[in-house]
Protein backbone atom coordinates (compact mmCIF):
# COMPACT_ATOMS: atom_id res chain seq x y z
CA UNK A 1 0.00 0.00 0.00
CA UNK A 2 2.83 2.28 0.89
CA UNK A 3 4.15 1.63 -2.45
CA UNK A 4 1.06 2.84 -4.19
CA UNK A 5 0.85 5.63 -2.22
CA UNK A 6 4.18 6.77 -3.11
CA UNK A 7 2.96 6.04 -6.94
CA UNK A 8 0.12 8.87 -6.87
CA UNK A 9 2.09 11.64 -5.05
CA UNK A 10 4.77 10.91 -8.35
CA UNK A 11 1.52 10.79 -10.58
CA UNK A 12 0.20 14.20 -9.04
CA UNK A 13 3.98 15.66 -9.46
CA UNK A 14 4.59 14.97 -13.02
CA UNK A 15 1.29 15.94 -13.92
CA UNK A 16 1.46 18.94 -12.48
CA UNK A 17 5.24 19.97 -13.54
CA UNK A 18 5.37 18.19 -17.29
CA UNK A 19 1.73 18.70 -17.61
CA UNK A 20 2.01 22.41 -16.84
CA UNK A 21 5.19 22.82 -19.51
CA UNK A 22 3.02 20.33 -22.11
CA UNK A 23 0.22 22.53 -22.06
CA UNK A 24 1.83 25.83 -21.93
CA UNK A 25 4.63 25.22 -25.25
CA UNK A 26 3.12 22.06 -27.22
CA UNK A 27 -0.64 22.76 -26.61
CA UNK A 28 -1.03 18.97 -25.29
CA UNK A 29 -3.03 18.44 -22.43
CA UNK A 30 -1.75 17.99 -19.16
CA UNK A 31 -3.22 14.43 -18.64
CA UNK A 32 -0.88 13.36 -21.44
CA UNK A 33 1.81 13.49 -19.02
CA UNK A 34 0.80 10.98 -16.77
CA UNK A 35 0.76 8.95 -19.85
CA UNK A 36 4.26 9.39 -21.17
CA UNK A 37 4.97 8.25 -17.27
CA UNK A 38 3.38 5.76 -17.58
CA UNK A 39 5.29 4.49 -20.89
CA UNK A 40 8.81 5.27 -18.80
CA UNK A 41 7.42 2.86 -16.19
CA UNK A 42 6.89 0.40 -18.46
CA UNK A 43 10.91 0.61 -20.23
CA UNK A 44 12.50 0.17 -16.72
CA UNK A 45 9.76 -1.91 -15.05
CA UNK A 46 9.68 0.66 -12.14
CA UNK A 47 6.27 0.34 -9.75
CA UNK A 48 5.05 -2.88 -11.62
CA UNK A 49 3.76 -4.92 -8.80
CA UNK A 50 2.48 -1.43 -7.94
CA UNK A 51 0.18 -0.79 -10.90
CA UNK A 52 -0.77 -4.48 -11.03
CA UNK A 53 -1.80 -3.91 -7.30
CA UNK A 54 -5.96 -3.83 -6.80
CA UNK A 55 -6.22 -0.51 -5.34
CA UNK A 56 -4.46 1.16 -8.34
CA UNK A 57 -6.61 -0.67 -10.25
CA UNK A 58 -9.43 0.68 -8.93
CA UNK A 59 -8.75 4.07 -9.32
CA UNK A 60 -7.70 3.75 -12.78
CA UNK A 61 -10.65 2.36 -13.56
CA UNK A 62 -12.63 4.87 -11.74
CA UNK A 63 -10.86 7.72 -13.86
CA UNK A 64 -11.91 5.68 -16.74
CA UNK A 65 -15.71 5.34 -15.93
CA UNK A 66 -15.99 9.37 -14.47
CA UNK A 67 -14.32 9.97 -18.32
CA UNK A 68 -17.03 8.38 -19.98
CA UNK A 69 -19.83 10.09 -17.65
CA UNK A 70 -18.15 13.45 -18.70
CA UNK A 71 -18.26 12.39 -22.44
CA UNK A 72 -22.46 11.42 -21.61
CA UNK A 73 -22.44 14.84 -19.40
CA UNK A 74 -21.36 16.99 -21.66
CA UNK A 75 -23.48 15.95 -24.84
CA UNK A 76 -25.55 18.36 -26.53
CA UNK A 77 -28.16 16.63 -28.33
CA UNK A 78 -30.28 19.40 -28.78
CA UNK A 79 -27.16 21.17 -30.28
CA UNK A 80 -26.69 17.79 -32.23
CA UNK A 81 -30.61 17.93 -33.83
CA UNK A 82 -30.03 21.49 -34.99
CA UNK A 83 -26.33 20.61 -37.02
CA UNK A 84 -27.41 20.97 -40.28
CA UNK A 85 -26.84 18.02 -43.42
CA UNK A 86 -22.99 19.08 -44.26
CA UNK A 87 -22.01 18.06 -40.71
CA UNK A 88 -23.82 14.70 -40.85
CA UNK A 89 -22.52 14.40 -44.13
CA UNK A 90 -19.03 15.33 -43.36
CA UNK A 91 -19.08 13.43 -40.23
CA UNK A 92 -20.05 10.09 -41.73
CA UNK A 93 -17.76 10.35 -44.73
CA UNK A 94 -14.23 11.31 -43.10
CA UNK A 95 -15.22 8.67 -40.60
CA UNK A 96 -16.63 6.07 -43.22
CA UNK A 97 -13.62 6.68 -45.29
CA UNK A 98 -10.93 6.40 -42.38
CA UNK A 99 -12.38 3.28 -40.39
CA UNK A 100 -12.71 1.24 -44.10
CA UNK A 101 -9.26 1.99 -45.00
CA UNK A 102 -7.66 1.50 -41.60
CA UNK A 103 -10.14 -1.90 -41.01
CA UNK A 104 -8.57 -3.26 -44.81
CA UNK A 105 -5.20 -2.33 -43.64
CA UNK A 106 -5.80 -4.08 -40.17
CA UNK A 107 -7.45 -7.26 -41.61
CA UNK A 108 -5.35 -7.94 -44.81
CA UNK A 109 -2.04 -6.45 -43.68
CA UNK A 110 -1.58 -7.93 -39.89
CA UNK A 111 -4.80 -10.23 -39.43
CA UNK A 112 -3.34 -11.64 -36.38
CA UNK A 113 -3.31 -8.64 -34.43
CA UNK A 114 -7.19 -8.28 -34.72
CA UNK A 115 -7.98 -12.34 -33.69
CA UNK A 116 -8.31 -12.93 -38.04
CA UNK A 117 -11.40 -10.94 -37.38
CA UNK A 118 -12.76 -8.18 -39.76
CA UNK A 119 -15.38 -6.85 -37.38
CA UNK A 120 -12.23 -6.60 -34.83
CA UNK A 121 -10.37 -4.86 -37.51
CA UNK A 122 -13.15 -2.30 -37.93
CA UNK A 123 -14.08 -1.72 -34.41
CA UNK A 124 -10.14 -1.00 -33.91
CA UNK A 125 -10.08 1.22 -37.50
CA UNK A 126 -12.96 3.38 -35.89
CA UNK A 127 -11.32 4.22 -33.04
CA UNK A 128 -8.67 5.71 -34.26
CA UNK A 129 -11.22 7.86 -36.43
CA UNK A 130 -12.89 9.98 -33.78
CA UNK A 131 -12.45 13.61 -32.94
CA UNK A 132 -10.29 15.25 -29.91
CA UNK A 133 -12.46 18.55 -29.86
CA UNK A 134 -11.65 18.87 -26.19
CA UNK A 135 -7.88 19.62 -27.49
CA UNK A 136 -9.21 21.87 -30.91
CA UNK A 137 -11.69 24.22 -28.66
CA UNK A 138 -8.93 25.73 -26.87
CA UNK A 139 -7.28 26.57 -30.36
CA UNK A 140 -10.19 27.84 -31.48
CA UNK A 141 -10.97 29.90 -29.23
CA UNK A 142 -7.41 31.48 -28.87
CA UNK A 143 -7.50 32.60 -31.94
CA UNK A 144 -11.00 33.98 -32.29
CA UNK A 145 -12.16 31.30 -34.87
CA UNK A 146 -14.66 29.47 -32.86
CA UNK A 147 -17.63 31.20 -34.73
CA UNK A 148 -16.13 30.97 -37.89
CA UNK A 149 -17.64 28.56 -40.50
CA UNK A 150 -14.55 26.58 -40.12
CA UNK A 151 -14.90 26.63 -36.51
CA UNK A 152 -18.24 25.71 -36.31
CA UNK A 153 -17.26 23.01 -38.86
CA UNK A 154 -14.95 21.44 -36.86
CA UNK A 155 -16.89 21.73 -33.81
CA UNK A 156 -20.34 20.41 -34.88
CA UNK A 157 -18.18 17.05 -36.43
CA UNK A 158 -17.01 16.40 -33.21
CA UNK A 159 -19.93 16.84 -31.70
CA UNK A 160 -21.69 14.46 -33.53
CA UNK A 161 -18.43 11.98 -33.72
CA UNK A 162 -19.34 12.36 -29.62
CA UNK A 163 -22.56 10.39 -30.53
CA UNK A 164 -21.02 7.53 -32.60
CA UNK A 165 -18.45 7.21 -29.95
CA UNK A 166 -21.33 6.00 -27.43
CA UNK A 167 -22.57 4.00 -29.72
CA UNK A 168 -18.98 2.38 -30.65
CA UNK A 169 -18.33 1.91 -26.97
CA UNK A 170 -21.78 0.34 -26.37
CA UNK A 171 -20.63 -2.38 -29.49
CA UNK A 172 -17.36 -2.87 -28.22
CA UNK A 173 -18.74 -3.57 -24.95
CA UNK A 174 -20.98 -6.32 -26.35
CA UNK A 175 -18.39 -7.78 -29.04
CA UNK A 176 -16.42 -9.97 -26.89
CA UNK A 177 -20.04 -12.15 -26.15
CA UNK A 178 -20.35 -12.96 -29.70
CA UNK A 179 -17.27 -13.99 -30.62
CA UNK A 180 -15.39 -17.47 -30.51
CA UNK A 181 -12.94 -16.44 -27.54
CA UNK A 182 -16.04 -15.95 -25.50
CA UNK A 183 -16.36 -19.35 -24.52
CA UNK A 184 -12.96 -19.20 -23.32
CA UNK A 185 -13.50 -16.43 -21.19
CA UNK A 186 -16.27 -17.17 -19.80
CA UNK A 187 -18.23 -14.11 -20.86
CA UNK A 188 -22.20 -14.30 -20.21
CA UNK A 189 -25.11 -15.08 -22.79
CA UNK A 190 -24.95 -12.47 -25.68
CA UNK A 191 -28.70 -12.43 -25.23
CA UNK A 192 -28.36 -11.09 -21.88
CA UNK A 193 -25.69 -8.77 -22.45
CA UNK A 194 -27.96 -7.71 -25.36
CA UNK A 195 -31.22 -7.55 -23.06
CA UNK A 196 -29.41 -5.83 -20.52
CA UNK A 197 -27.97 -2.97 -22.58
CA UNK A 198 -31.73 -1.96 -23.33
CA UNK A 199 -32.55 -2.29 -20.20
CA UNK A 200 -29.48 0.07 -19.09
CA UNK A 201 -31.10 2.01 -22.47
CA UNK A 202 -34.49 2.24 -21.05
CA UNK A 203 -34.09 2.96 -17.83
CA UNK A 204 -32.31 6.43 -19.02
CA UNK A 205 -35.27 7.17 -21.28
CA UNK A 206 -37.19 7.07 -18.32
CA UNK A 207 -35.48 8.95 -16.18
CA UNK A 208 -34.83 11.92 -18.46
CA UNK A 209 -38.93 11.97 -19.03
CA UNK A 210 -39.45 12.47 -15.34
CA UNK A 211 -36.25 14.50 -14.74
CA UNK A 212 -38.48 18.10 -14.79
CA UNK A 213 -39.36 16.58 -11.46
CA UNK A 214 -36.13 15.97 -9.98
CA UNK A 215 -34.99 19.62 -11.42
CA UNK A 216 -38.57 21.29 -9.45
CA UNK A 217 -37.37 19.43 -6.12
CA UNK A 218 -33.48 20.71 -6.95
CA UNK A 219 -34.83 24.08 -7.37
CA UNK A 220 -36.81 24.26 -4.15
CA UNK A 221 -33.14 23.23 -2.54
CA UNK A 222 -31.04 25.87 -3.58
CA UNK A 223 -29.35 25.91 -0.57
CA UNK A 224 -28.69 22.58 -0.05
CA UNK A 225 -25.88 21.63 -2.38
CA UNK A 226 -24.74 18.39 -0.75
CA UNK A 227 -27.97 16.79 -2.03
CA UNK A 228 -27.18 17.91 -6.11
CA UNK A 229 -23.66 16.27 -5.12
CA UNK A 230 -24.87 13.63 -3.52
CA UNK A 231 -27.69 12.58 -6.38
CA UNK A 232 -24.85 12.81 -9.23
CA UNK A 233 -22.98 10.01 -7.03
CA UNK A 234 -26.13 8.36 -6.68
CA UNK A 235 -27.15 8.04 -10.58
CA UNK A 236 -23.16 7.48 -11.58
CA UNK A 237 -22.73 4.44 -9.65
CA UNK A 238 -26.24 2.67 -10.24
CA UNK A 239 -25.98 3.07 -13.72
CA UNK A 240 -22.39 1.89 -13.18
CA UNK A 241 -23.37 -1.19 -11.04
CA UNK A 242 -26.43 -1.96 -12.88
CA UNK A 243 -24.20 -2.38 -16.03
CA UNK A 244 -21.47 -4.53 -14.16
CA UNK A 245 -23.88 -6.96 -12.48
CA UNK A 246 -24.89 -8.71 -15.56
CA UNK A 247 -21.26 -7.78 -17.41
CA UNK A 248 -18.20 -6.11 -16.63
CA UNK A 249 -17.72 -4.47 -19.50
CA UNK A 250 -21.03 -2.98 -19.26
CA UNK A 251 -20.58 -0.36 -16.59
CA UNK A 252 -18.80 1.38 -19.46
CA UNK A 253 -21.84 2.22 -21.21
CA UNK A 254 -23.77 2.99 -17.76
CA UNK A 255 -21.05 5.84 -16.72
CA UNK A 256 -21.75 7.48 -20.13
CA UNK A 257 -25.84 7.17 -19.80
CA UNK A 258 -25.18 8.39 -16.35
CA UNK A 259 -23.40 11.23 -17.79
CA UNK A 260 -26.51 11.68 -20.15
CA UNK A 261 -29.00 11.62 -17.20
CA UNK A 262 -27.56 13.94 -15.09
CA UNK A 263 -27.55 16.39 -17.84
CA UNK A 264 -31.30 15.92 -18.07
CA UNK A 265 -32.63 16.27 -14.86
CA UNK A 266 -29.76 19.45 -13.14
CA UNK A 267 -31.99 22.85 -13.60
CA UNK A 268 -29.74 25.19 -16.11
CA UNK A 269 -28.50 27.54 -13.50
CA UNK A 270 -26.60 23.97 -11.64
CA UNK A 271 -25.05 22.47 -14.69
CA UNK A 272 -22.14 25.25 -14.81
CA UNK A 273 -21.39 24.93 -11.15
CA UNK A 274 -21.74 21.14 -11.33
CA UNK A 275 -19.56 20.62 -14.56
CA UNK A 276 -16.85 22.64 -12.50
CA UNK A 277 -17.11 19.83 -9.57
CA UNK A 278 -17.51 16.91 -12.06
CA UNK A 279 -14.46 18.03 -14.31
CA UNK A 280 -12.28 18.10 -10.52
CA UNK A 281 -13.55 14.68 -10.24
CA UNK A 282 -12.69 13.46 -13.70
CA UNK A 283 -10.05 15.73 -15.31
CA UNK A 284 -8.07 16.19 -11.95
CA UNK A 285 -8.66 14.13 -9.27
CA UNK A 286 -8.96 10.47 -11.42
CA UNK A 287 -7.95 10.73 -14.82
CA UNK A 288 -4.34 11.31 -14.08
CA UNK A 289 -4.27 6.74 -13.36
CA UNK A 290 -5.90 5.95 -15.73
CA UNK A 291 -3.99 7.96 -18.32
CA UNK A 292 -0.85 6.50 -16.59
CA UNK A 293 -2.41 2.81 -16.63
CA UNK A 294 -3.00 3.09 -20.48
CA UNK A 295 0.97 3.96 -20.95
CA UNK A 296 2.09 1.33 -18.43
CA UNK A 297 0.60 -0.83 -20.70
CA UNK A 298 2.73 0.29 -23.72
CA UNK A 299 5.56 -2.51 -24.52
CA UNK A 300 8.83 -0.37 -26.19
CA UNK A 301 9.69 -3.75 -26.99
CA UNK A 302 6.84 -4.31 -29.65
CA UNK A 303 7.06 -0.82 -30.97
CA UNK A 304 10.63 -1.15 -31.96
CA UNK A 305 9.75 -4.27 -33.23
CA UNK A 306 6.82 -2.73 -35.59
CA UNK A 307 7.80 0.69 -36.80
CA UNK A 308 5.89 -0.65 -40.10
CA UNK A 309 2.68 -0.74 -38.44
CA UNK A 310 2.70 2.50 -37.08
CA UNK A 311 3.64 4.35 -39.83
CA UNK A 312 0.93 2.51 -41.97
CA UNK A 313 -1.91 3.82 -39.38
CA UNK A 314 -0.19 6.94 -39.03
CA UNK A 315 -0.47 7.77 -43.05
CA UNK A 316 -4.61 5.96 -42.97
CA UNK A 317 -5.46 7.26 -40.09
CA UNK A 318 -4.26 11.23 -40.98
CA UNK A 319 -4.40 10.82 -44.92
CA UNK A 320 -8.13 9.38 -44.72
CA UNK A 321 -8.77 13.07 -42.36
CA UNK A 322 -7.16 14.72 -44.42
CA UNK A 323 -8.65 13.44 -48.18
CA UNK A 324 -12.16 13.31 -46.45
CA UNK A 325 -12.16 16.86 -45.19
CA UNK A 326 -10.60 18.01 -48.78
CA UNK A 327 -13.39 16.48 -51.15
CA UNK A 328 -15.81 17.54 -48.81
CA UNK A 329 -15.52 21.27 -47.90
CA UNK A 330 -12.64 22.62 -50.63
CA UNK A 331 -15.44 24.47 -52.06
CA UNK A 332 -16.79 26.36 -48.95
CA UNK A 333 -13.13 26.70 -47.10
CA UNK A 334 -10.66 26.59 -49.85
CA UNK A 335 -7.56 24.16 -50.52
CA UNK A 336 -5.62 25.21 -47.12
CA UNK A 337 -8.46 25.52 -45.00
CA UNK A 338 -9.95 22.29 -45.91
CA UNK A 339 -6.96 20.54 -45.56
CA UNK A 340 -6.22 22.71 -42.62
CA UNK A 341 -9.52 21.33 -40.91
CA UNK A 342 -8.64 17.56 -41.93
CA UNK A 343 -5.52 18.19 -40.08
CA UNK A 344 -7.17 19.54 -37.08
CA UNK A 345 -10.00 16.10 -36.76
CA UNK A 346 -7.37 13.77 -36.90
CA UNK A 347 -5.87 14.87 -33.68
CA UNK A 348 -7.28 11.69 -30.78
CA UNK A 349 -8.38 12.26 -27.12
CA UNK A 350 -9.64 10.04 -24.27
CA UNK A 351 -12.47 8.22 -25.88
CA UNK A 352 -10.48 6.42 -28.76
CA UNK A 353 -7.75 5.50 -25.94
CA UNK A 354 -10.01 3.87 -23.81
CA UNK A 355 -12.04 2.20 -26.78
CA UNK A 356 -8.21 0.64 -27.48
CA UNK A 357 -8.29 0.06 -23.83
CA UNK A 358 -10.86 -1.94 -23.50
CA UNK A 359 -10.06 -4.00 -26.56
CA UNK A 360 -6.52 -5.01 -25.59
CA UNK A 361 -8.18 -5.79 -21.56
CA UNK A 362 -10.89 -7.66 -23.48
CA UNK A 363 -7.98 -10.09 -25.35
CA UNK A 364 -9.44 -8.39 -28.85
CA UNK A 365 -6.48 -7.04 -30.00
CA UNK A 366 -2.85 -7.54 -29.26
CA UNK A 367 -0.35 -5.94 -27.34
CA UNK A 368 1.96 -4.66 -30.58
CA UNK A 369 -1.61 -2.86 -31.75
CA UNK A 370 -1.76 -1.44 -29.11
CA UNK A 371 1.41 -0.13 -28.48
CA UNK A 372 1.07 0.65 -31.99
CA UNK A 373 -2.51 2.95 -31.94
CA UNK A 374 -0.97 4.47 -28.67
CA UNK A 375 2.01 5.54 -30.32
CA UNK A 376 0.23 6.73 -33.24
CA UNK A 377 -2.15 8.88 -30.95
CA UNK A 378 0.90 10.85 -29.08
CA UNK A 379 4.53 10.66 -30.94
CA UNK A 380 2.95 13.22 -33.64
CA UNK A 381 0.19 15.54 -31.78
CA UNK A 382 2.91 18.12 -30.96
CA UNK A 383 3.86 18.72 -34.35
CA UNK A 384 -0.40 18.54 -35.66
CA UNK A 385 -1.36 20.89 -33.10
CA UNK A 386 2.02 22.95 -33.93
CA UNK A 387 1.11 23.25 -37.44
CA UNK A 388 -2.85 23.72 -37.07
CA UNK A 389 -2.07 26.32 -34.88
CA UNK A 390 0.55 28.32 -37.11
CA UNK A 391 -2.20 28.00 -39.94
CA UNK A 392 -4.91 29.67 -38.18
CA UNK A 393 -2.40 32.16 -36.60
CA UNK A 394 -1.56 33.63 -40.39
CA UNK A 395 -5.04 34.69 -41.58
CA UNK A 396 -8.81 34.08 -40.21
CA UNK A 397 -10.56 31.20 -41.82
CA UNK A 398 -14.06 31.88 -43.21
Amino acid sequence: MEDVLLLIVITYGISLSLGYLLQKYLKIPWMFAALFFGIIISAFGFFASSIKSEPFELLATLGMLVILFMIGFNLELKEIRRLKNYIFLGTAFIISLEGFSGSLLLYFGFPAEVNNSFLIALITALSFATVGEAILLPILAQFNVVNTTFGQLTLGIGTLDDVIEVLMLALVTILPTFLPQAQVQNFPNPLLVFFALGGIFLLALVIRKLGGRVKDGLKNHKDEEHLTYLLILLIFFSFVALGGIVFEGLATVGAILAGVVTRGILPEEKLKDNEKAINFLGYVFLSPFFFLSVGAKVSITNLLLSPLLIVLIWIVAKGSKLLGSFLLFRKMLGNKYSLLMGLGLSVRFSTSLIVQYILFSSGLISLTLYSALIATAIIMKPVIIGIYSWGLSKEKPP
